[in-house]
């Protein structure tokens, strides 16, 4: 919406500030936490106006001083939804007796300010008002005497993307539509002295999911992302369109486009021709950024066909599990199970792990972390790509090595791979699958260790693109909702707790890493039970009026114990929504089988839900009271499903 009366150019938006001299003492100014800024703002969701309750963080210096000698630092002013800024208790500031100063204040306003920078990080797409980064620092020279109206000018320090897609009446309803964007930085750092915004080496090439709105017959696509000009090495960004089990990626090549403050916008039109869904992108009218038309694009869903013949065959990032990608083990270390290949994570990065070295001991192992049948049949030429890192190696050459294989022989080859990288700094590799043109094929990441040299060996973002005449023949399988639970198949352990699993005030009694009797991957997590209730939980952010389905494995064949499941939907305080307890909550227990079995339940999230409590309960035996019996759990799950 375009708010005519107030003063922008580009993205600015004013405030004004109302103040008071003679009140450098910091003592109470009649009452109130010090100046008070104006507004006639009444939200700011992502674009030129303010939200009520934004949290804005505010410097004042003396004048020409800079930040680094701010009398006022990072103060906390709150949005109210009169439009006024007034400051949070303990954060008001004060003009001097005398005397000039300038302004500094940014949004959103976070405490972990280190040396005057902030940390941008635009993975997480749920919220785009929440990571919407904008600065002033155009305020100088206020003389504190006379000043009564101070006015803060700021601008839009990221990049915005939209997608505004519409459909004809072939196709029947957006609802599922999602769009991936990759080949983008997603951290940085923000220097509050002189506004520059640099990307963090080795963040570009993630997966970040678009903010989706579809109203059935119209959706929006929107992401915010660091502007091309923060990061050299952001050359294009690919956006992964998914509706109706079918994906298709398309790459941007001009990243030169995406500049601080703009909005770059797309129309996207979804139908459906000769029983494909085709999908063309064009130039869009743009509102409250900066104008920048983002040009013409073709997508078309037929088989994955990308224009110029290329499709897409394999796309596996690892970001949830090990996918369709298979393991097997060749030697195993004795007495330690299968624990080799794993999803690992390092800050908001996830990856297959593969290593051999555990409590301070080395193993000798031979995994195979194996893809799934890739066809090739139709294609004239194709690649693979993965990004891998690997450290305390002895040979990589010799440890970390990659195969391939026609899936109608077992002729095992190994390819050679072209970049290694070092001490866990991800590089891309790059392998010419020219040979395979023609026929179907698997490829291996082979991982090797001794007792003398364990290494760890990380993979992520593993793609084959085929290029030929109509592309490829492989139908793109419909993509599953991410999984929103962290950990959910105790493949990572912290000390005796499963990671993300390990709050001890929730997650009760005996939990024991199990790696011979589980359901997938690597363990499972075995929970006795006692003469009281143990559970094991996790508390996942949910959106009220969403659709969500519930999954998970568990094994009961021991008499002296039993399972259900409490799940509960939790508000903003903190309390426990009862609306559909009947549906989450279970009033039997298990009873014994010997055979894992599976509990699937959908619901709705009610009104006022911010939080569910993912839960799951053992119990005693309630017909004899004995205690001491196994319940094993394994692959949790929670998607949402519309």
């Amino acid at each position: 919406m375009k708010i005519s009366n107030l003063l922008y150019m580009g993205a600015l938006s004013t405030l004004a500030l109302m103040s008071c001299t003679n009140n450098d003492d910091n003592s109470e100014w009649y009452g109130s936490e010090g100046i008070v800024f104006t507004t006639a703002i009444q939200s700011r969701v992502s674009g030129n106006t303010w939200n009520a309750n934004d949290e804005v963080g505010i410097y004042m210096m003396n004048a020409g001083s800079g930040i680094e000698a701010a009398t006022a630092q990072n103060k906390k002013y709150i949005a109210q939804t009169n439009g006024t800024l007034t400051a949070a208790p303990g954060n008001g500031i004060y003009l001097p007796e005398s005397g000039n100063v300038d302004f500094i204040a940014y949004y959103p306003y976070t405490t972990s300010v280190s040396g005057n920078k902030l940390a941008v990080n635009v993975s997480d797409q749920s919220n785009p008002a929440a990571i919407d980064l904008i600065y002033s620092n155009g305020t100088k020279g206020v003389a504190a005497t006379t000043a009564t109206t101070i006015s803060l000018g700021f601008t839009h320090q990221l990049t915005k993307v939209t997608l505004n897609v519409t459909k004809d009446e072939t196709i029947e309803t957006l609802n599922g539509l999602g769009v991936n964007i990759k080949g983008i930085s997603t951290e940085g750092e923000f220097n509050l002295a002189d506004g520059t915004l640099t990307a963090t080496a080795g963040t570009n090439n993630k997966d970040v999911a678009m903010y989706i709105d579809a109203q059935g017959t119209t959706a929006t696509a929107t992401a915010i992302i660091l502007p091309t000009a923060a990061s050299t090495d952001q050359t294009s960004l690919n956006l992964t369109f998914n509706l109706n089990g079918q994906s298709f990626t398309h790459t941007i090549s001009d990243a030169s486009i995406f500049e601080k403050g703009t909005n770059v916008s797309f129309n996207a039109k979804l139908s459906i021709n000769n029983g494909k869904p085709v999908v063309t992108v064009g130039n869009a009218t743009i509102s409250n950024w900066t104008e920048k038309p983002g040009g013409d694009i073709n997508v078309d869903f037929d088989g994955g066909t990308q224009p110029g013949g290329e499709t897409v065959v394999l796309d596996e990032s690892f970001a949830t599990g090990q996918g369709s990608f298979t393991i097997d083990n060749k030697q195993l270390p004795n007495g330690e199970g299968s624990f080799v290949w794993s999803l690992g994570s390092f800050n908001d990065d996830k990856f297959m792990k593969a290593s051999a070295y555990i409590g301070g001991t080395r193993y000798a192992s031979e995994s195979w972390l194996v893809s799934p049948p890739v066809d090739l049949s139709q294609a004239a030429t194709a690649t693979l790509t993965f990004d891998h890192a690997h450290n305390y190696a002895g040979t990589a050459e010799e440890e970390f090595t990659l195969w391939a294989t026609e899936t109608s022989a077992d002729n095992w080859q190994q390819l050679t791979i072209d970049k290694y990288g070092s001490e866990f700094n991800f590089t891309t590799a790059t392998i010419d699958l020219s040979a395979y043109a023609g026929k179907t094929i698997k490829f291996a990441f082979k991982y090797i260790s001794t007792t003398a040299a364990a290494g760890t060996w990380e993979i992520k973002n593993v793609k084959v693109v085929a290029n030929g005449e109509g592309g490829g023949t492989v139908d793109p399988e419909p993509e599953p909702g991410i999984n929103l639970l962290t950990n959910p198949g105790f493949e990572d352990w912290t000390n005796e707790l499963p990671t993300a699993w390990d709050n001890k005030t929730y997650n009760t009694g005996e939990i024991v890493k199990e790696t011979s009797i589980k359901h997938g991957g690597n363990n499972a997590l075995r929970q006795t039970s006692a003469s009281g209730t143990n559970k094991i939980q996790q508390e996942v952010a949910i959106t009220a009026g969403k659709k969500y389905k519930i999954s998970y494995w568990f094994l009961d064949n021991d008499t002296k114990a039993s399972s259900r499941y409490w799940f509960a939907m939790v508000g903003s305080d903190g309390k426990t929504i009862n609306d559909i307890n009947k549906q989450i909550q279970q009033n039997d227990y298990s009873t014994d089988n010997t055979e894992w079995q599976q509990v699937t339940i959908e619901f709705t999230a009610p009104a006022g839900t911010v939080k569910m409590r993912y839960e799951v309960r053992t119990y005693r035996n309630m017909d004899s009271n004995e205690s001491g019996g196994y319940i094993y759990y394994d692959d949790m799950e929670l998607v949402e499903i519309q």
